[in-house]
């Protein structure tokens, strides 16, 4: 295997980023895939540069290839997203480490989509790490929701990268975890 490149996107990364993407949403994965996680955004090339202009999308890529992708929004403005929204406003009855979710400078994290043929390498760990040295001048938390039915999210993000959970909130009768991090 040869070493793993992380660097910010460019658009010329959105096309493969967009198609790992789509073949990681919920209508694409049988049942058994989808217990080793999915996507639930659908984001375009536009969506993506958004993304990438406001905060950042991290690639990881060897030789070249995609392995996965993470994308880092700002809270202001909060993205246009319904799940972003209802977390989001969430925040004003979450607390971490004894103090209110708005008495920090949190970030947002995710989507993070690793690709099939290199999960269970640790892209998501370095990833999560690179995300950490990104930010860690600008923000004191990141923060992202995770779908309770994403059982393998969870377990990645609150067991593998030690992620602490908040409390959950619902959005369009679905509950989803609020997990957080000091960067």
């Amino acid at each position: 295997m040869s070493p793993i490149t992380i660097r910010k996107a460019e658009a010329r990364d959105y096309p493969a980023i967009i198609e790992l993407q789509n073949v990681n949403t919920p209508d694409q994965l049988s049942e058994e895939e989808k217990k080793q996680g999915f996507i639930v955004s659908s984001m375009t090339e536009h969506t993506l540069d958004a993304i990438n202009k406001n905060l950042g999308v991290l690639v990881a890529l060897e030789e070249g290839n995609l392995a996965g992708f993470v994308c880092l929004t700002t809270t202001d403005p909060i993205p246009e997203h319904p799940v972003v929204k209802a977390m989001y406003n969430s925040f004003q009855q979450q607390t971490f480490n004894h103090k209110p979710l708005t008495e920090y400078r949190v970030f947002l994290y995710g989507p993070i989509l690793i690709n099939q043929k290199w999960r269970g390498q640790g892209i998501a760990k370095k990833l999560f790490y690179a995300v950490k040295n990104f930010t860690e001048n600008q923000y004191d938390l990141g923060a992202a929701f995770i779908n309770d039915k994403n059982t393998h999210s969870l377990a990645v993000h609150i067991q593998g990268l030690g992620m602490t959970a908040l409390r959950p909130f619902t959005c369009k009768n679905e509950t989803f975890q609020l997990v957080v991090f000091p960067v």
